[in-house]
């Protein structure tokens, strides 16, 4: 069996799971989870990146009430550390989908596959 080459693969995040942790102005940790990140992308890609019109947009989805705390959360770091991490383009292609399907049929989850 080649060493480079693993079959184990981590099952599908739930939501919960830690995406990245990244530091504040004050040295503090923030982690940002799947949630996050799926909200990240679906602002990038479908929202151009506008936070208002993510929440405008989760009014009309499951679980509004939580994926506008998300949003507003998102929001508000990204104003205080003027900006948000960049979300690699491998991890935007693997979670485009994921991030569109859970935005638009799922609720909030924190549980956790890991």
């Amino acid at each position: 069996m080649n060493d480079d080459f693993s079959m184990d693969t981590l099952p599908r995040p739930l939501g919960g799971e830690t995406y990245l942790e990244i530091a504040d102005h004050d040295g503090g940790n923030v982690t940002l989870t799947y949630n996050d990140l799926w909200l990240m992308i679906v602002c990038q890609t479908s929202l151009d990146g506008d936070w208002a019109r993510v929440r405008e947009a989760a009014g009309m989805v499951p679980d509004p009430t939580r994926k506008r705390a998300l949003a507003d959360r998102l929001w508000k770091l990204e104003r205080a550390l003027g900006g948000l991490p960049p979300v690699p383009q491998n991890v935007m292609r693997l979670n485009l989908h994921r991030a569109h399907k859970w935005f638009n049929e799922r609720t909030v989850s924190e549980a956790r596959n890991w």
